[in-house]
């Protein structure tokens, strides 16, 4: 029989046992325990500063980029199109800050920037066919009680692309006389008044040319995708003698809080064997070199090279190839 003695040191027995236990695990394990924990949070440590360097040295990359942007069209691009007349032409709402570069870009790179038409984003609402059916004189195409199906949609886009070219090819007409300011606000005045386009920087110089060189801006950020619109306006045939010679330019970054970008206009272009070889493209107008190669790829083309510039997919160069 167990006796209250022998019970009671038993219990103790275990107790001394489990505290020498606690005792010698911890030394045994903490040590290396301890030291690898140290060892990781000396690692982070050390990767957060590199992050914190590296960001520094990206911030001020990007500070210099920015002012090579304020400064590099007039230092590299200057008379490159020499009196060429160009018009820009920005579809919806472009990122203000990459419009006024490639501005900044042509208006040095030519004596005869002609100025820019902003088509509204209204242009591309298939919400608003209706009302942009009547403005440009297409209503037969759709009336204002009716719900737009998808292809009334293209129709309006198709007779709005022809209603452009058709004004596109008037002021191209117009270049030999030097009236092109004139002739711009007579082409597009009454789209204004009717919220379609607005007319900015518009020339008051005279302009003298055989033919109307056009920037079509467009951005995957847009609320609506502007390749309808704008490919009908680019393919319309021109009656007029002069036609326009287009470049597409794209801004290809997507901001970060787009989850569905509109299609890329510059691909379509580029995955076409008849429209890659009809017309330049230039995929990141966001940047000094997108700049860049706006001016010197309407410079090539010009010359009769068609090429597609920048670094996505179907790009044959980042810039055009300057020949002496």
């Amino acid at each position: 029989m167990i006796s209250l003695r022998q019970h009671i040191f038993s219990l103790v027995a275990v107790f001394v046992a489990l505290a020498i236990g606690i005792a010698a695990g911890s030394t045994v394990v903490r040590g290396p325990l301890l030291d690898s924990t140290r060892a990781r949070l000396e690692s982070a440590e050390k990767l957060i500063e590199d992050e914190r360097s590296e960001n520094d040295v990206l911030a001020a990359e990007v500070a210099q980029l920015d002012d090579l942007g304020a400064e590099g069209p007039a230092q590299l691009l200057t008379g490159r199109l020499g009196s060429s007349p160009v018009l820009l032409v920005v579809a919806g709402d472009v990122d203000r800050d990459v419009v006024d570069g490639v501005v900044r870009s042509l208006s040095v790179a030519t004596t005869g920037f002609v100025g820019e038409l902003r088509l509204d984003a209204a242009v591309f609402d298939p919400e608003a066919a209706a009302r942009v059916a009547g403005d440009i004189g297409a209503g037969n195409l759709v009336t204002a009680d009716s719900e737009p199906t998808d292809d009334q949609v293209q129709d309006v886009g198709t007779e709005f692309g022809h209603q452009v070219a058709s004004l596109l090819d008037q002021v191209a007409a117009s270049t030999p006389s030097g009236q092109v300011g004139a002739a711009m606000n007579t082409a597009f005045g009454d789209l204004e008044d009717a919220g379609l386009v607005d007319l900015l920087r518009v020339t008051t110089r005279e302009v003298e040319g055989e033919r109307l060189d056009i920037v079509v801006l467009t951005d995957r950020n847009l609320a609506h995708d502007p390749a309808t619109v704008l490919q009908s306006m680019m393919t319309v045939p021109a009656d007029a003698a002069a036609t326009p010679l287009y470049l597409v330019a794209e801004v290809g970054r997507i901001a970060q809080d787009n989850d569905q970008p509109v299609p890329s206009f510059v691909g379509s272009i580029r995955d076409s064997g008849r429209l890659r070889d009809e017309f330049s493209t230039v995929d990141n107008a966001e940047t000094i070199l997108g700049w860049i190669a706006i001016v010197l790829g309407l410079v090539a083309a010009e010359g009769g090279q068609v090429g597609q510039y920048g670094f996505r997919d179907g790009a044959d160069a980042p810039i055009p190839r300057v020949v002496p």
